[in-house]
């Protein structure tokens, strides 16, 4: 082995030092270290171990001049196994001149492949074992102290190198997580530097306001606030609302506004300013949440409080009236008024009664408590109760039961059938106010029972079929204003339809009346 001088050890201890600081990439710096390191000091055979920072294990990462069944033998010792796992428990070098006598020799890997001598020194950063480099001699050797001196110079240096190499794999463990968590959230999430660059943009903003991220990235925010704004029903004002929330970021702006696209949506910005440990200014984030649906809860409870309001007023007016004439002292009514007068009164504790049913069956619905209780129903029977039911509320109508004459059995809660029945029956005399046929058809398919009820009356506009089975919706037209309603009824119906396997739709044109049809599933004994 020719003589080690002071400037190889200087220039292998560069060389390393060089490595730890040109490149991030762990498995380079310590392949790079070893072969130095083993060049320097005259041998041929080394490794490199990590401790496993879970297990405490020593897992073989680098190795040089070893055997495939070494290196297998090798791959990962215990911890505070043989005399590896010993040197890192203590956290001390230990050199060893002769392997075979050595009494924590518990590995026979080492002496398969003939080594004599051998040193183990603990990589340390921190105060805390890392890893562990191993230098292994086929010869008996005598480390001296200045190939210690020097073997810890070295293993101070990758031992500096696997700590920055954990911190960069932790901080980027930590931003990958934050990224994914940024990315997923509900809400969109901007982010401006104190310049006014835009510094982040997550999907959810690129959803929101159809915007890519590699087109907002880098540019000024005050240029993207005046393209969002371009894309609401108000772009003048939304500019201006921006712009100034922009420019206040510290008192926490928050702006509500309708987007036209990528698809209409109410949302509302939040604009907040980001602060560095030492209160410095770092630019401020926007939080945008889509609201539409809040919006149209709103706007549905403020039409449920105005539809219960007026159509509660208008039997309890009735009610009142009526029962108020009765009991005047100075009028006699013949027996004929006094029935007219009861029977009013009759058909509008009815229609209070209906209300107030479908006010708790859609609460029922939106918190899952609508039971179905079912049992195997006879269709013709139910459906000919119904129209004895509807009977007395019209004499301009007539009703026509078009059933097949044998007709299984089908399971559902007769109730809840019913109560749909009814309220199709209802709507049919109600929507045709000049009177006519209606009819209620069965038919059966291979796996459904259909159900139709057709009247002769007004009709509905094909652009509104689906929208009528919607909770509160109601055809906006002179006629259905004057019919008045609660907007509940076919919401219900859908509902209950939808629980027991099957569905309903309409069929209609304007002035040519309509069919509103449902299936259930047929009984499979039948």
């Amino acid at each position: 082995m020719p003589k080690r001088t002071r400037s190889t050890e200087l220039a292998a201890l560069t060389s390393i030092a060089a490595q730890v600081n040109c490149t991030q990439d762990l498995g380079e710096i310590l392949a790079g270290a070893l072969g130095t390191t083993l060049e320097v000091i005259g041998e041929e055979s080394g490794e490199i171990f990590l401790v496993d920072e879970e297990t405490g294990d020593l897992l073989l990462h680098t190795h040089k001049g070893l055997s495939e069944a070494f290196v297998a033998a090798e791959s990962v010792i215990g911890y505070g196994e043989c005399i590896c796992g010993q040197a890192v428990q203590s956290g001390r070098i230990d050199v060893i001149t002769d392997l075979a006598t050595h009494p924590a020799r518990s590995r026979e890997a080492c002496m398969g492949e003939g080594f004599q001598s051998c040193i183990r020194l603990p990589l340390l950063a921190r105060g805390e074992v890392l890893g562990l480099l191993n230098i292994q001699s086929r010869a008996a050797r005598h480390f001296t102290a200045d190939d210690v001196e020097l073997l810890t110079a070295i293993g101070n240096q990758i031992g500096i190198a696997i700590a920055n190499a954990q911190l960069i794999d932790d901080a980027e463990r930590r931003r990958a997580t934050l990224d994914s968590v940024m990315n997923s959230l509900v809400d969109g999430l901007i982010l401006v530097d104190s310049g006014g660059k835009i510094t982040y943009w997550n999907p959810r903003a690129t959803e929101f306001l159809g915007i890519p991220a590699a087109v907002a990235m880098g540019r000024p925010a005050m240029g993207v606030a005046r393209r969002i704004a371009m894309g609401s029903t108000q772009p003048e004002r939304v500019s201006e609302q921006l712009a100034d929330a922009l420019l206040h970021f510290q008192t926490f702006p928050v702006i509500e506004y309708e987007l036209l696209r990528p698809q209409r949506r109410t949302v509302q910005s939040l604009l907040f300013p980001i602060t560095g440990d030492n209160g410095q200014d770092l630019g401020y984030g926007i939080t945008l949440r889509d609201v539409s649906r809040e919006k149209e809860l709103d706007r549905m409870k403020l039409q449920l409080l105005s539809t219960v309001s007026h159509e509660l007023r208008t039997p309890l007016a009735s009610i009142k009236g009526f029962t108020t004439s009765l009991l005047r002292e100075d009028v006699r009514w013949d027996e004929k008024t006094q029935r007219d007068f009861l029977q009013i009164i009759d058909q509008e504790s009815d229609r209070l009664a209906e209300l107030i049913g479908n006010l708790l069956d859609m609460s029922r619905i939106d918190t899952g408590t609508l039971a179905m209780e079912k049992e195997l129903i006879q269709i013709r029977t139910l459906l000919q109760e119904a129209i004895e039911a509807t009977k007395p509320h019209t004499t301009k109508h007539t009703f026509v039961l078009d059933v097949p004459r044998r007709i299984p059995t089908t399971m559902a809660d007769p109730r809840r059938i019913r109560q749909v029945v009814h309220n199709l029956l209802g709507n049919a005399v109600k929507y045709s106010p000049d009177g006519g046929r209606v009819t209620i058809r069965a038919s059966l398919g291979l796996k459904y029972l259909t159900v139709s009820v057709t009247d002769q009356g007004i009709g509905i506009p094909k652009r509104y079929h689906d929208r009528i089975f919607e909770r509160f919706f109601q055809v906006d037209s002179a006629s259905t204003r004057r019919v008045g309603g609660s907007g509940l009824g076919l919401a219900i119906c859908k509902s209950i339809i939808e629980a027991h396997g099957g569905r309903i739709w309409v069929e209609s044109e304007p002035e040519q009346g309509s069919t509103v049809s449902f299936t259930l599933p047929l009984n499979p004994s039948s």
